[in-house]
């Protein structure tokens, strides 16, 4: 075997040894010798006891308009605030107005130049950038941009990390920018280099002399390569120039707007479905803003996130994004600013023919056939406060107004009702000093499933845990990482019993678990766990940096979902694009695959399969209370197992994660009511606890697959400490 890396090493380690016909009677416990203080286990997978059927829309994914799931994220844009939305940035007791729109700064001050972010004339609603050289000057009258690795387009400069354009030769980048002037006597450069003296590319337009806006495209290609690039947009003779709406893509990464390096990535993790556009961001979102021609859009501001985004992404475009991932699209609607009319409008855009109003809306944008969306959710988490949380009882009456006005249009259409893990008040007072922040979640579910009866479809819940482990160890806190899924079961069992008592007929809905990820706030400092020289934790990412730890935690997540089938219709975990925290991890020029999506990857299908009933018998282990929250768990099962039967009837896989933090565990598979093939399968996902990938090391943690020989009732392997392994058998 070539290239043995010490994860190759350790999977050759961990190969099969085939066990004998005869299959032992009894269950064996573990077993630690003295000579070699080895674990052992015992796991029977029960074939001819399958407890339902898993339903595929489990492994989608959710994203968040201003996360950078698109913006600086899966779209293939490169430029930050290319509509001039976002004020000039000025410190308080700054004076001096520089006149460029955040982002931006000026190629040059002089006094012939004038710079002013216009809130009177525009191409796309409410700003654009005026460019004013009064007299022929040495130097050009124009703005540019350094370039960003990474962007949350929030208010706080801190949101973003500068990381200058890198350009090569060879490289072909697209240009498209609107234009409008009425005196200018030459012409409007847009290029590329180090400053505007040192340009490796650059395209001049004549402008039309009618003072009309017009869109002007071109293509740059870099003459030479240049570490720290600047994108300029420059005048070098008298008058005045607007500018908007400015593009650069470059072209070999670029797939109708989206990014080719991320849409290939995302295809390997086979998504079933993707929840847009939020997320707290949906509270104060309108959709109308995110149709017609992209350059036309409004950019807006939006409260919930204090951020920005340009409405590039809009219905249309996710319906693209999801028809080339091939999963269903998962709309949510603003409950917060919306109304159930505004709600309604948006169903018949997706969902109507073209004898509609919204239908012919949609016609006219270039989409004939309807998108037949059929999965949407009712609001966001209107128990915490953003715009509009309300008591679950005004949310329930504010339900069946959303579903009445939605179901006229599309009487098909599944609904998912805004549900909640409770907290009950004391804790709440525990946990939070200011606990009134979400006064709404004490009997949430009381009030929703008591007025929103008969109306609901499905039932959302959003888990993130264990959040705050403020002055817990390292070791307490990896370990209580590897018990999310315990202590969600015993949530959800919560949740099902207020079913039972306030729904019409004590119905369980089941269960779109559309918000969920390990999510560890306060935990001490990983030495690598930092961007370009700050603390991830002070840009205000809405999770940390993804390694081996988060992909077994919620591999866990997904054996329960494999246990509990009946209990679970729908899933996204968040986020499914960011710099580094999302499973893709995108900057400007590469993206690449997380522990979390190679985790991701080894379980997701498109089949609906039939779950088994499986059986670990393990060493156990128990943790400490992280918070009031997320309480202790005693004698948790150091091996997590699911399996599943695909609808061939003949393939099966095994899901095993190991989670002892320290020993391997030797075990023992059997199979119960049916027999295997020899020729089998094994992939292994094992790296260092917290090692991830970087775009410097894309590939520190990978998955390593191997053929194994199986014996045809049973088989041996050993799990290597915190380690995912998935193995694959053909029934007989």
């Amino acid at each position: 075997m070539t290239n043995p890396n010490p994860i190759v090493l350790r999977l050759l380690h961990a190969s099969i040894v085939v066990l004998g016909l005869a299959i032992l009677s009894g269950p064996v416990g573990p077993v630690r010798t003295a000579a070699s203080a080895q674990l052992s286990g015992e796991i029977n997978v029960r074939i001819n006891e399958p407890i339902g059927v898993i339903d595929p829309k489990v492994y989608g994914h959710f994203t968040e308009e201003t996360l950078s799931s698109y913006e600086g994220g899966v779209s293939s844009e490169m430029l930050f605030n290319r509509k001039f939305e976002i004020p000039e940035e000025r410190d308080i007791e700054q004076i001096i107005f520089s006149g460029a729109s955040a982002g931006w700064e000026p190629i040059a001050v002089d006094t012939n130049i004038s710079l002013v972010q216009d809130t009177q004339v525009y191409f796309s609603p409410n700003r654009s950038q005026r460019i004013t050289l009064s007299d022929p000057s040495d130097v050009p009258a124009g703005i540019q941009q350094d370039g960003y690795q990474f962007v949350m387009p929030h208010l706080s400069r801190k949101q973003r990390i500068n990381h200058p354009f890198r350009f090569e030769p060879g490289e072909r980048y697209l240009v498209r920018v609107a234009c409008m002037s009425k005196n200018l006597n030459g012409a409007v450069h847009v290029a590329m280099g180090e400053s505007y003296e040192k340009v490796v590319a650059k395209l001049s337009f004549n402008l039309s002399k009618d003072g009309g806006w017009r869109i002007y495209t071109g293509e740059l290609k870099p003459q030479a390569r240049v570490e720290k690039g600047k994108f300029l947009i420059y005048i070098d003779s008298p008058g005045t120039v607007w500018i908007d709406s400015v593009s650069l893509v470059r072209a070999d990464l670029n797939e109708d707007g989206f990014r080719k390096d991320a849409l290939e990535l995302t295809k390997r993790i086979t998504p079933t479905s993707i929840r847009w556009p939020g997320g707290w961001f949906v509270s104060d979102y309108h959709w109308n803003d995110g149709i017609g021609p992209i350059d036309e859009r409004p950019a807006r501001f939006n409260r919930t996130w204090n951020a920005y985004t340009t409405n590039d992404v809009g219905t249309d475009e996710f319906i693209a994004l999801c028809r080339k991932l091939g999963a269903e699209p998962y709309i949510s609607v603003n409950v917060g600013t919306g109304t159930p009319e505004e709600a309604a409008q948006w169903v018949e855009y997706c969902n109507g023919n073209r004898n509609t109003k919204m239908g012919r809306l949609r016609a006219q944008h270039g989409h004939p056939e309807p998108y037949n969306v059929k999965y949407w959710s009712v609001g966001n988490e209107e128990y915490l406060p953003t715009i509009g949380g309300t008591s679950g009882r005004q949310y329930g009456r504010n339900f069946n107004a959303f579903a009445r006005a939605m179901r006229a249009v599309d009487p098909t259409i599944k609904l998912i009702a805004v549900g909640a893990f409770d907290i009950p008040a004391g804790v709440l007072l525990r946990t939070h000093p200011a606990w009134k922040i979400v006064r709404y979640i004490p009997d949430w579910n009381k009030g929703v499933l008591s007025e929103a009866t008969g109306q609901i479809d499905y039932y959302s819940l959003h888990y993130y845990a264990p959040e705050n482990v403020k002055g817990q160890s390292r070791q307490d806190i990896d370990q209580a990482a590897m018990v999310i899924t315990e202590v969600m079961a015993g949530k959800l069992d919560r949740v099902q019993k207020q079913m039972e008592q306030y729904a019409t007929g004590g119905r369980r809905y089941a269960i779109a678990l559309d918000e969920w990820s390990l999510k560890i706030e306060n935990e001490p400092a990983v030495a690598d766990e930092t961007i370009a020289g700050r603390e991830i934790s002070q840009l205000g990412l809405h999770i940390g940096a993804l390694s081996q730890r988060e992909a077994l935690a919620e591999a866990t997540i997904f054996n329960l979902i494999h246990r509990r089938p009946g209990d679970f219709v729908l899933g996204s975990r968040t986020l499914l694009y960011a710099y580094l925290v999302g499973l893709v991890a995108i900057r400007r020029d590469r993206a690449f695959a997380t522990p979390v999506m190679l985790m991701t990857e080894l379980y997701s299908t498109r089949s609906a399969c039939q779950a088994l009933k499986t059986e670990a018998i393990s060493g156990t282990f128990s943790t400490k209370a992280m918070n009031p929250s997320f309480p202790e768990v005693k004698e948790a099962k150091y091996l997590d197992v699911s399996a599943r039967l695909h609808p061939d009837g003949k393939s099966i896989d095994l899901f095993v994660v190991n989670r002892h933090l320290e020993q391997s565990i030797d075990c023992t598979v059997r199979f119960i009511g049916g027999t295997v093939e020899p020729a089998s399968q094994a992939a292994l996902l094992d790296a260092p606890l917290l090692a991830r990938n970087t775009f410097d090391e894309p590939d520190r943690v990978r998955i390593e697959r191997a053929q194994l020989q199986a014996e045809p009732s049973s088989v041996k392997y050993r799990f290597p400490a915190h380690s995912l392994v998935k193995l694959t058998f053909r029934l007989r």
